[in-house]
């Protein structure tokens, strides 16, 4: 009596383990793909809306394609609606994070569905003997080109 209760217990929910740690492996896919846009591709930042906007009357101003008149009223309207309105620019920076996110995402799945599995043994092999040295080419080179171009990303000289 007592083993049926139990055998009956691990088939009913045998996949809660299962599903647990695929929504945990997948929940860390979303957490990293979100880190990863957020540190690398500026996170929230998009492109300047005003800046395209700018460029577009440039162009067309240039060929004698725009009339100042429509084209200030338009500017006024746009600044005030899209540019000065808080909620919509916060709706455009969630989208923004959003579609930066989804992208790696689906190129984590992409990539994760279509290559084979590798052993622990071969993945740290790969990472000593290619990725590690690729970091040490990165730690030098790296520094070598921004003094060698006077590139410095802060205003403090270092030398």
């Amino acid at each position: 009596m007592e083993s049926e209760l139990v055998s009956g217990f691990m088939t009913e929910h045998a996949a809660v383990v299962f599903v647990f740690f695929f929504l945990a492996e997948y929940g860390s896919i979303v957490l990293m793909c979100i880190l990863t846009s957020i540190l690398f591709l500026g996170g929230y930042l998009s492109i300047n809306s005003l800046d395209v906007f700018n460029f577009i009357y440039s162009i067309l101003s240039n060929i004698g394609f725009v009339d100042f008149n429509f084209f200030n009223i338009f500017y006024c309207f746009y600044k005030e609606f899209f540019v000065n309105n808080s909620i919509i620019e916060g709706l455009i920076y969630g989208l923004t994070i959003g579609l930066k996110s989804s992208i790696f995402i689906f190129l984590f799945i992409w990539v994760r569905a279509s290559f084979p599995r590798i052993r622990f043994d071969q993945l740290m092999a790969f990472c000593w003997t290619v990725l590690l040295p690729i970091l040490f080419a990165f730690i030098i080179t790296l520094p070598c080109i921004l003094y060698s171009y006077n590139i410095f990303p802060i205003n403090i000289f270092l030398l």
